[in-house]
């Protein structure tokens, strides 16, 4: 369902779906009820199958999402780490301009690339060195700086000879970063041959070859937010580096589409380049914070509850991230969002604040959960129109 434009006040639509003494009946009531401004949820077999496989989903990130187990002395560091970044960061005045804490990038020069193929498809692996340190003074620089995989950046990269053409730069989800997951996701055979694309897949610091423990995306949320707050200033500081880049190679047209984690960093790319003929912010999990708290022991973060750090602080502290801390500056009819209501990871009230925040701009709502939005019909047709109405 598309949508241009609702009141929300939070409230929500429904009436409790089952009676509150039954066993599982506040999560089904949780699930079916919906902030206004979105869609009711379709009650039915299927969508409560949908919430299943999401909430297994949650329970296996939530088993995968360490590197190591949380101790008491691993817990009263992270606090203390994460006090240390929110008194750098109110000294620093980043709070009150978030923009500001994000680097100005020097040009990109030297770049790699090979020649390699995933599930039939073809493409180029793009490298470079990424340039990206942490300020001094900054809470986990050094241990960030050893993160020795996270130095060099990763693309995956499908482009047409001839003419230029048109780019998109797809962003991936967390978990993810390796060419055959993140081509499925993004359909990126149909936008590269079917739609006449060139496309840059951008790996997202930690994860793929990027990676620093057993899976894609270890470290990126522990110890506390601080390795968060360093992915992301490092991953505009590359996106940034490369839109110069593909400019000065020829590129006039650019969008950006991100899905989950990657929405979160399309939203926050969009808050610091203008000059993007589209962003798409898919599922986008813009309230990491909110949605840890929300979620409590299901989710990634259970072990924050012990951290002894008060929640506004953490969420004060991630503000620099914040791409509802900052002025889009991306234009509203260039603004595209689409979201799952009976998405459990990212809960529907995330996208619908960002869909505010950006001023209200074409919204699709799918009637499924976390993983189902790129085999949903109406996103696809979402997407299509979107990148029909941006691009020239």
């Amino acid at each position: 369902m598309a949508v241009e434009s609702k009141a929300s006040s939070g409230k929500t639509l429904l009436p409790k779906i089952l009676p509150t003494w039954l066993p599982g009946a506040a999560l089904i009531n949780e699930v079916f009820d919906s902030p206004e401004g979105t869609p009711r949820p379709t009650v039915s077999l299927r969508s409560a199958l949908l919430v299943g496989a999401d909430e297994a989903l949650l329970v296996g990130l939530g088993l995968a999402s360490r590197i190591r187990f949380p101790t008491p002395g691993f817990r009263q560091r992270s606090a203390k780490e994460m006090e240390d970044a929110l008194e750098y960061f109110q000294a620093s005045g980043w709070l009150d301009d978030p923009r500001t804490y994000h680097q100005k990038p020097p040009a990109l020069e030297k770049v790699s690339f090979k020649n390699s193929s995933s599930g039939g498809t073809s493409f180029e692996h793009m490298t470079f060195e990424s340039g990206y340190v942490p300020r001094m003074g900054e809470a986990g620089r050094a241990r960030w700086l050893g993160y020795e995989s996270n130095h060099t950046s990763h693309c995956w990269v499908l482009r047409h000879a001839g003419p230029p053409r048109p780019w998109m730069i797809h962003i991936h989800g967390y978990r993810m970063g390796t060419p055959y997951l993140d081509f499925k996701a993004f359909s990126t055979q149909y936008i590269h041959q079917t739609k006449g694309f060139n496309v840059l897949h951008y790996v997202i610091p930690l994860h793929g070859p990027r990676k620093i423990g057993p899976t894609s995306g270890d470290g990126l949320l522990s110890p506390g937010y601080v390795n968060a707050i360093h992915a992301e200033a490092q991953a505009m500081f590359e996106l940034r580096r490369i839109i110069d880049w593909l400019r000065r190679d020829g590129a006039e047209q650019i969008g950006v589409h991100g899905i989950s984690l990657g929405g979160f960093t399309t939203a926050l790319l969009a808050t610091l380049e203008g000059n993007l003929s589209c962003v798409i912010a898919g599922i986008p999990a813009v309230e990491l914070v909110k949605a840890a708290r929300r979620l409590g022991r299901r989710n990634l973060l259970y072990f924050f509850d012990n951290l002894n750090m008060p929640w506004d602080e953490i969420e004060k502290m991630a503000q620099v991230i914040s791409p509802t801390a900052m002025k889009v500056k991306v234009p509203k009819k260039r603004r595209f969002i689409y979201a799952g209501v009976l998405d459990r990871l990212v809960h529907p009230a995330e996208p619908l604040g960002l869909w505010e925040h950006w001023d209200r701009p074409a919204i699709e709502w799918y009637q499924g959960n976390h993983m189902t939005f790129a085999r949903d019909k109406n996103v696809r047709t979402f997407i299509d129109n979107a990148l029909d109405a941006s691009f020239t």
